[in-house]
């Protein structure tokens, strides 16, 4: 009786974690790989959450961002090809995690696709860094008010 109070709780808890909204996030214009990679840093043993989190972003079928809250953000690898058709087809994914809500490379899981995806590495994305950068090349673009006056004809 006691194991199966267990195996509910562990079910309620990650169903409770999945997302189903991939990420609308600034520098739309490149990659997603190519925007985030810059701003990930070292590997980490394991991060903890709070059984749920804002988005998530595939970078490929084996990479992804997600977005706890608006200031943190993890950079997962996980064994590939998770799923059937790998995260960039995914719809929603989940996370498997101890208790206590510590997620652990090696040990915990993405989940999509009816798939338990091995997490194989854990990265900390400087989300604010990432953000700042964004902006400040949102605001050094040129815009049609930053335009030079053309003169008239007479």
């Amino acid at each position: 009786m006691r194991a199966l109070k267990v195996s509910l709780t562990l079910a309620a808890l990650t169903l409770a974690a999945c997302s189903a909204v991939p990420a609308d996030r600034p520098g739309g214009d490149l990659p997603a790989r190519a925007r985030y990679m810059p701003y990930v840093g070292a590997p980490l043993e394991s991060f903890n959450w709070m059984m749920s989190f804002d988005g998530w972003e595939a970078l490929s079928d084996s990479e992804l961002i997600l977005f706890l809250n608006p200031d943190t953000a993890y950079y997962l690898k996980v064994w590939a090809p998770c799923g059937t058709t790998g995260l960039r087809w995914a719809h929603v994914v989940g996370l498997t995690s101890s208790p206590g809500g510590t997620v652990t490379a090696r040990l915990d899981s993405l989940r999509t696709q009816g798939t338990n995806c091995p997490i194989s590495e854990i990265r900390k994305l400087d989300y604010r860094r990432f953000l700042a950068d964004a902006r400040a090349a949102r605001h050094a673009a040129p815009g049609p008010a930053t335009a030079q006056p053309q003169p008239q004809p007479r």
